[in-house]
């Protein structure tokens, strides 16, 4: 399943793994609200740097691999 996936849409995967991880330590009060937002929009950027690298390389996202059309 994974094997197809571009650069991109791993690392979107592994994006939705580390906010989860975020976001528990942060319900949990092992981590404060200010530094998970810091961390997730790290994260978001990171994300965003590699989606527009792979633009310039001229890979297209594959939508069908979320189910829409």
């Amino acid at each position: 399943m994974y094997e197809d996936l571009t650069a991109f849409e791993k690392q979107l995967a592994q994006f939705g793994d580390r906010v989860q991880v975020i976001v528990g330590l942060e319900v949990g009060g092992k981590l404060h609200a200010n530094d998970a937002y810091k961390q997730i929009r790290d994260l978001v950027k990171e994300l965003k740097k590699l989606r527009k690298t792979e633009l310039k390389q001229g890979n297209e996202l594959d939508n069908s691999n979320f189910g829409f059309h």
